[in-house]
């Protein structure tokens, strides 16, 4: 039954297809009923004679199978990046990039290939982001994988910098070679067109003969193939049959077939393969329409509809502040009415006070200066272009307009009302202990502006690096916000607010204050001091203080104070300032305000008067004032003017030390700290050498300075002491020397410090020296009396005088003093000038047995003590029983 259904095939006609159906069903249900009977040796004879495929075998090395991997990756990307679907976008950049990775790491170099496929993403991606419209009609999830993309490609193409600069270096070159290739493919090409079309009209009833041959063998069964050999065998002697024969005649094979046969080419014509040459990957130029900006009419309706549009954009996702920026100064220089040129300018300085940056937990303005391009390409760092002075001259501008036309109110221009937000402002401040923690109120008028300027100009203060060029630039611009305060207050003073007036007033003597008013005259001969006075400065900072006094409230009433007293005290006009002090009641008060920027400030105060009166030789009232900020050696801290030591603060919460970073004191208005420590730790040693020679027998002794007796201390556990070689060390060394009565030793190890040229000027380091050397020689005589005077029945007074070198007076003075308050038992012998002892010292030897029989004693009444607990009674009662019994 199959040779008979094989037979009818095989002598069926062209165009037969009743045959045809007739042996498509014969054949289906022969297989149905021998699939049941078929027996497994015949399917495995089926297996084996399966057709193999055609041609030889395709071999792969890993390389090409994995860069076959990395090229299917880059063509799903590349269909993404034709729809603009970023969705897509980032997971197959992601698995590019992850392949990409396996095979650098296996030691293949990065494909040229990949690196086309990255430099076309970075320029759709800027195209992209550059066309606003087309970003805006994206959907939400679409333009937040556009921003992540536009970060991840900027991180990726920093490790190929070097490949994908060599890329686009050839990209010339390679279009060019390309171009001649494709011209002369195209001839060679157009030169085959022509035999191709012949041999067409013979293959187009082959091609019949073909499908029908394919219908057949597609419903046949290996039974088949085993049977008639191999499909191709049956193929090509199908094809070698003429054109016009029919039946039988068709398959008889005639001379020219048979000489193919023996020369095993099939039938076929050899035609050679065409070398695919390996062309490396052309970049692919992302077309970019570039929209010509229409130049808009700056009318007043226009500049109107444009400003509500851009504010309406102000703070929402995926928005370019730089771009608002840019919109809103070019509105600015429309020429329209000055009402609308004022909200115009509100609103810029508004938006540029937002176009804010986070840096060490503070939010501030960008501090670093913009760098412009010449006609030469170079770039140069200008203060003008930086953003704290493009705002600064805005706000210029928006008080010139508010000059001109006294018309204009804050309502009117788009500002809020700066009487209504100080009325505002103690109210909120309520419930809050700390003035950081105290809510931002964003309020959009001149005077704000101005407080916002120098909050700005503070914090990069603060942040530049002091040492840097920058820091110095930075500088330079206090004096104009000085000059900008000076004209707001101006302003406002003409519209009688009193309380911004204050305010404005405060803000110019905080940056007035801790100037020195012959630095500043010198300054003024070099350059113009804006917003300052170089002559007759004590009047100018009075007034100022007395603004303050009358129209502020109590917080920076409290500020104005204690900025008006380390002014005095920078002159050394110290009872003046004491006085100020001891009047305002601050040092009783100040430690009960929860306000952390007032206490710092008081310290400096406290560090000021220190000096202060250092400097007008008063070493009690300096030794008074720096006691509280030097004895627990945390003067840096209290100072504002560094961080301190973790080792000792590992309780402190991140939040506290961000709190503190916050607080610190910009460089310029830093305060020597070894100063300070020198100066307190020399006024505790004239003070406190003296009471210890004095008392050097007494065990219930006690050293007043906790700074001293912490030098002291650690010397003591020091054995082998070497030279000093710090500024405490050389303070003791004079110490040492002065409580021996060596007062040559102690002014040459106090005195050379180099600390004291930080005092002032060259006559007041002179002035201090002198008053410092002659208060050595008096402690030197008290101690010297203090230390020997129980070895002497007399001494004489010009012997005194020649041995410190101090007249008559200051030795009469000082003796009698000492022996008024009765420091010292002697008498004056006026005839011959002497000093006589009374005696009434006890020696060494004399302390020590009274010791010695006060340590016998503590001993006896513990022993007496330990009896009692055991036996009770002091051992009396066994006496008592012994007594009555005999």
């Amino acid at each position: 039954s199959d040779k008979a259904g094989a037979m009818s095939r095989f002598f069926a006609k062209p165009g037969d297809s009743s045959s045809e159906d007739e042996t498509e069903e014969s054949s289906s249900s022969e297989e149905e009923s021998s699939s049941e009977d078929e027996k497994p040796q015949k399917k495995v004879v089926a297996k084996e004679a399966a057709p193999e495929r055609k041609g030889p075998r395709k071999v792969m090395s890993a390389k090409d199978k994995r860069f076959d991997e990395i090229k299917a990756t880059i063509k799903l990307l590349k269909n993404a990046m034709s729809i603009n679907d970023w969705n897509e976008i980032v997971p197959q950049f992601q698995k590019t990039n992850q392949q990409i990775g396996k095979v650098t790491s296996l030691g293949d170099g990065v494909p040229a290939f990949y690196i086309s496929v990255v430099v076309q993403l970075e320029k759709l991606i800027e195209a992209t982001h550059q066309d606003k419209d087309k970003v805006k009609k994206m959907s939400k999830t679409n333009a937040k994988s556009l921003n992540a993309m536009r970060q991840n490609i900027k991180k990726n193409n920093a490790q190929y910098e070097a490949e994908i600069a060599a890329f686009i270096e050839k990209g010339a070159e390679e279009e060019e070679e390309e171009e001649k290739e494709s011209e002369s493919e195209a001839s060679s090409e157009s030169e085959e067109s022509g035999s191709d079309s012949e041999d067409e009209k013979e293959k187009k009833p082959k091609k019949k003969a073909e499908a029908k041959a394919k219908g057949s063998d597609d419903e046949s069964d290996d039974d088949d193939e085993s049977d008639w050999g191999s499909d191709s065998s049956s193929s090509s002697s199908e094809d070698d049959a003429p054109t016009g024969a029919v039946g039988i005649s068709k398959w008889m094979k005639t001379g020219k077939a048979a000489e193919a046969d023996d020369s095993d080419d099939d039938g076929f014509k050899e035609v050679k393969k065409k070398e695919v040459k390996v062309q490396r990957v052309k970049e692919e130029k992302v077309a970019v329409e570039v929209k010509p900006k229409e130049q808009m009419v700056l009318s007043e309706e226009n500049v109107a509809k444009r400003m509500e549009e851009i504010m309406a954009m102000r703070g929402k996702k995926g928005t370019s502040k730089r771009d608002q920026i840019s919109g809103l100064e070019h509105l600015a220089t429309a020429k329209i009415a000055p009402s609308m040129t004022a909200q115009v300018l509100v609103a810029l300085i508004s938006a540029q006070f937002d176009s804010s940056m986070t840096r060490g937990g503070v939010s501030h303005m960008p501090i670093s200066f913009e760098l412009p391009e010449d006609a030469n390409g170079h770039k140069e760092p200008s203060r003008q272009n930086c953003l704290w002075t493009k705002c600064m001259h805005n706000i210029k501008a928006l008080l010139n307009v508010l000059r001109e036309n006294p018309e204009l109110t804050e309502e009117s221009t788009g500002q809020s009302n700066s009487a209504a937000q100080e009325q505002s402002l103690p109210a909120s401040a309520e419930g809050f202990d700390d003035e950081e923690d105290v809510p931002i109120q964003v309020s959009s008028n001149l005077v704000s502006f101005v407080e916002r300027l120098d909050d700005e100009l503070y914090l990069s203060l603060r942040l530049i690096d002091n040492h840097s060029p920058e820091f110095l630039k930075r500088l330079l611009d206090i004096a104009l916000l000085l000059d900008l305060a000076q004209d707001v207050q101006a302003y406002y003073k003409k519209l009688d607010n009193t309380s911004v007036q204050a305010r404005l007033a405060m803000r110019r003597l905080e940056h007035l204050y801790y100037k020195h008013d012959a630095i500043v005259a010198k300054a003024a001969q070099v350059t113009e001091q804006l917003g300052d006075r170089p002559t007759d400065r004590l009047a100018y900072i009075n007034g100022l203080a007395m603004e303050v006094y009358q129209y502020g409230d109590d917080s920076i009433k409290t500020r104005a104070m204690l900025c008006h007293i380390f002014y005095h005290a920078l002159h050394d006009r110290f009872y003046q300032a004491r006085d100020m002090l001891l009047m305002s009641h601050l040092q009783d008060s100040v430690h009960s305000i929860n306000n952390v920027p007032i206490q710092i400030l008081f310290n400096r105060v406290m560090a000021q008067l220190g000096l202060s009166a250092f400097r007008n030789g008063l070493v009690q009232e300096a030794h008074m004032c720096f006691d509280e900020l030097c004895q627990n050696n945390r003067l840096r801290e209290l100072l504002a003017q560094g961080l301190p030591n973790m080792r000792f603060q590992s309780d402190r919460s991140q939040e506290q030390e961000r709190a503190e970073k916050r607080r610190q004191t910009p460089y310029h208005m830093h305060m020597n700290h070894d100063l300070i420590e020198s100066c307190h730790l020399v006024g505790a040693v004239l003070i406190e050498i003296p009471k210890m020679v004095a008392n050097q027998f007494d065990t219930k002794r006690r050293v007043a300075s906790k700074a001293l007796k912490r030098v002291f201390d650690n010397s003591d556990r020091n054995p082998l002491s070497g030279p000093p070689e710090t500024t405490r060390d050389v303070i003791f060394a004079g110490a040492k020397a002065l409580e021996k009565g060596n007062w040559q030793q102690c002014c040459e190890h106090i005195l050379g410090l180099s600390v004291w040229q930080h005092l002032g000027n060259d006559d007041i380091v002179a002035k201090c020296k002198a008053n410092m050397k002659r208060r050595i020689q008096e402690e030197a005589l008290r101690t010297f009396l203090f230390a020997y005077s129980a070895y002497y029945e007399a001494l004489s007074g010009d012997q005194l005088c020649e041995m410190f070198e101090l007249d008559r007076t200051a030795v009469n003075s000082l003796v009698s003093k000492m022996i008024i308050s009765d420091e010292l038992f002697a008498s004056w012998d006026q005839p011959t000038r002497s000093i006589v002892m009374h005696k009434k010292e006890r020696s060494r030897l004399h302390h020590l047995s009274l010791h010695f029989s006060d340590t016998i004693g503590k001993f006896v009444e513990t022993n007496e003590k330990c009896w009692d607990n055991k036996y009770g009674g002091y051992g009396f009662r066994d006496k008592n029983n012994q007594g009555g019994g005999g």
